[in-house]
Parts: structure tokens; sequence; C-alpha cells
């Protein structure tokens, strides 16, 4: 085994002065466990000391990644333990000399990293898998929204190593999907058309919890959601990160195809940030036309359909590729599509991965809040999204997303079988299911619709009912 040394080097930088005061903590020099190396995905601890901004703010965190991480996805978790309004986390490239970073410059990443943000006492953990080389060193800007702030650690890396499937056991060369788990029955009102939906879905084989397709119990477990599908279901929503960890074509048709490719005919896919890890979602665009899955001009991303009486709308949310910006061509195409659907008397359910409110590790994006204030503005009734990896319901929300009289309800189903996030309840959340995995259905009639979340095993349960705005 190949001894991998993480050197870690934290610079406080005052933002106020020209001329920075620049405190250097001691590197701090960790061997890698035969485990890490072998896949087991265990964290690797850097330094577990705390680390306080103080009055600067500002810190530079410059650690280099272990050259035996060749093919990993790689997550840099922090943890905030003193009461403050925020710490922001970026990836930024800068240079470092004695132990100061200079020439300091943004760097394009994805949405979840470069709006990462981590509340008071909250963590959390960000994939750089695509901003990441092994062998090379990197540099991260934390910075504190107001006051004062501390972590409770410094950052350490965690590496989910790529891994040979589980072998199936000999009495069972052929391993198969578990049986289907029937939900309870849905509660939509008389002549609805049921459609069902869940994000951040699918494994590839090379991932350590694929167990021959069957994952454990934390994870990889897309096979038992799909399952929750029933026939009576005519659509089938997915919410984005359809297939970790980069969407790759190769990875689509091994993983998500293995699972969710029998539903093509009622597949109604949104991309996920994990989508365009693979330049422009090639992976994306090409598995869902291979099987015949319309999903949007690639240079676009989204589309209409209708199903019932309801107009759907397949929104893109990963708006450093595709705009969602007030003006931008696709919200202009999303209010005029609201607009003629109101005119046509059809209730609207926009859907998309990056949730304009959530309470989970991700937390509220403000990159779509353009899209979110023309749905609210113009009558938009339901909005889903994922990213989170954990069930939420919330009251509706006004166009600033707090809580409010009358506006869109909106749902974080982040369930679809990849992995698990904690949840703290913020402002508007009237349901939260954590720690097992599941969908949602809506019955949709004409003026009105119900919702069932169905966790796999019976486990978790949410169900009501609304009118159309």
């Amino acid at each position: 085994m190949v001894a991998a040394r993480v050197i870690l080097t934290v610079a406080m930088i005052c933002i106020a002065a020209a001329s920075a005061t620049i405190a250097t903590a001691n590197p701090s020099r960790v061997t890698p466990s035969a485990a890490m190396l072998s896949g087991g995905g265990k964290p690797l601890d850097l330094a577990p000391r705390s680390l306080s901004l103080g009055s600067s703010r500002v810190a530079y965190l410059r650690f280099s990644v272990p050259a035996a991480w060749t093919g990993s996805s790689i997550l840099l978790r922090l943890t905030a333990a003193r009461k403050t309004s925020g710490l922001t986390v970026r990836p930024v490239i800068a240079t470092w000399k004695r132990g100061k970073a200079t020439r300091i410059a943004p760097l394009k990443a994805l949405a979840a990293v470069s709006s990462g943000r981590i509340a008071a006492r909250g963590q959390r953990s960000l994939d750089l898998s695509t901003i990441l080389t092994a062998g090379k060193s990197y540099t991260v800007r934390l910075s504190a929204v107001s006051g004062a702030a501390k972590l409770s650690r410094l950052p350490y890396l965690a590496r989910l190593a790529p891994a040979a499937p589980t072998a199936p056991a000999p009495s069972d060369p052929t391993p198969t999907a578990p049986a289907p788990t029937t939900p309870a029955p849905s509660i939509p009102a008389t002549g609805a058309v049921n459609v069902v939906a869940a994000g951040d879905i699918a494994c590839r084989p090379a991932d350590a919890a694929w167990n021959g397709g069957l994952g454990t119990d934390g994870a990889c477990r897309q096979s038992a959601v799909s399952n929750l599908v029933l026939p009576t279901d005519a659509a089938v929503l997915t919410l984005g990160d359809n297939q970790y960890p980069a969407g790759a074509m190769a990875d689509f048709q091994s993983g998500f195809g293995s699972s969710w490719g029998g539903l093509a005919s009622r597949l109604r896919p949104a991309p996920g940030n994990h989508e365009y890890y693979t330049a422009g979602a090639a992976g994306y665009f090409d598995y869902f036309g291979s099987i015949g899955v319309a999903a949007g001009d690639r240079a676009k991303g989204y589309y209409a359909t209708d199903v019932g009486s309801w107009r759907l709308l397949s929104m893109n949310s990963n708006c450093t590729e595709v705009s969602c910006s007030a003006g931008s061509a696709q919200e202009q195409w999303l209010r005029a599509e609201l607009s003629a659907a109101r005119t046509a008397g059809k209730c609207t359910l926009a859907y998309w991965h990056h949730p304009r409110a959530s309470s989970g590790e991700h937390g509220d994006n403000l990159s779509v809040d353009a899209l979110w204030r023309a749905l609210h503005q113009l009558g938009g009734d339901v909005v889903l999204a994922g990213h989170d990896h954990n069930y939420e319901r919330f009251d509706p929300l006004g166009a600033d997303a707090t809580p409010a009289s009358d506006g869109p309800r909106s749902f974080v189903v982040g369930t679809g079988g990849r992995s698990h996030y904690a949840v703290t309840a913020r402002a508007g959340s009237a349901k939260t299911i954590t720690g097992t995995f599941g969908l949602l259905r809506l019955g949709l009639s004409a003026g009105s619709y119900s919702w069932q979340w169905s966790g796999v095993a019976g486990v978790g349960s949410d169900s009501g009912a609304a009118s159309c705005r």
C-alpha cells in the first residue's frame, strides 16, 4: 500500500485592510488508513483543531489530494460550532508564498460548491469531484457572512472510492432487484391522474455500496425506489442527479438504466448538477435520447408536457449552464407557459433540481429565485425539486420563499436512492422525512391535487390535498 500524505495550511486574511496580517497554522500531516486507500470511504481527518476566523472573517485553506485517490469522488466537509449568521465556502485559485494566499481568483465550479453555506452549528459536505485531481493542491476560501465564526474542526477530506461490485453468493449467481413494495393506496380526487417523482437516484456498479444493484441500507437503493412505481402512474418525474457521480453515458446505462430504465415510456426527466459534471450534460441527453425519452433541447434542458388537465414544466436549475435569471430565455419561456396554462384553465406543476426552499444540507438556492417569483406571480401551483437527499413538504410560500397564505406549494424529494441527508426544519416547513428512500405520488385533478409520499418497505408517510391557486 502506498501511503499518501495530506498537508493543510490555514491562512487568515483580514479583508478590511489592504495589507493583511497572516496567521498560518502548523501543517498537519496524516497517513490515510488501509481502508481509505482500499475504498472504505471513511473520512480522512486533516486537523482535529478549532479554527476561529476572528475579526478578519476570512480564511484560505490549502490542501493537497493524495495521488492514490485517482478516480474517486471527493467530499470536503466543514462544521460550524459557534453561533454565526453563516459561513460561505468557495473554491478559488490562489498562489501561495510563505503561507500567504495571493493572486486569488474565483474558480468556476459546481453550484453546490460555489453557493455552499454552513449555518450555525451545521455541517456541509461538498462534492469536489469535478474540480479536484489526485496529486494536486487546491485552495478553498471560507468567509463569515457577519461577525466572528468558528469551525469545530478544520476541514477533512472524505473519499468515496470506486470498488468492485459485491460478488453474489454461489447459490444465487444472478442477483435480482428486490420485490416490488406496494405503497399505501393513493388518495387522488375522483378522475385524478397519478404522477410520481423523486430525484438523486442512481449509483454506478463501481460504487462501493452497489451490492449487485441492491444497495445498502443507506445508499444505492435506486431499484427499491423504482419498484414503488405502480402501473397506474401516468408519468415518472426525475428531479435531477439521476446518475452519480458524473452522469456519464456508460453509468446511465448500467446504473439508472438497470433500475429506472424500464420506465422509459413514462419518464419525464430534469437535469441535476451531477449531470453537468460531464460537459454539456452529454451523458444525460444521449442516454435519454437513446431510450426515446424527450429531455428538451440539449442547449436548454427545459420543456413542457401535458398530463391529464395539468401542464408540467421541466426546468433546468443549473443556472451557471443555462441562465435562470430574470429576463433570461428560460425565465421568459416559463412566464409564457404559465400565462398560456392560466388562459387555458390548466393547473401547473414545475419541477427542477435545486430547491428554492429547503431545510436540508444544501439549504435554500437563490439561483432559482427568478423562476420561483415567476411561478408565484403567475399562479404556479406545485414545485418539486431534489438536491437535498431527504423529503420535505412546505406550506405555501411567498415571493421571497417565506410563509404566505397564497403561493406555490413546494416539495423536496431527493429520496430516489443515492444517500441520506440530515434536516433541520426552516420556517414554512410542514413535514420532513429522512433516513429512508421513497417517492412522492401526486393525484392531479381539474382544479385540485393530492399528495402522498411512500417510503421503501412502508417506512415514513405524508399525505394531503389542496386546490389549485
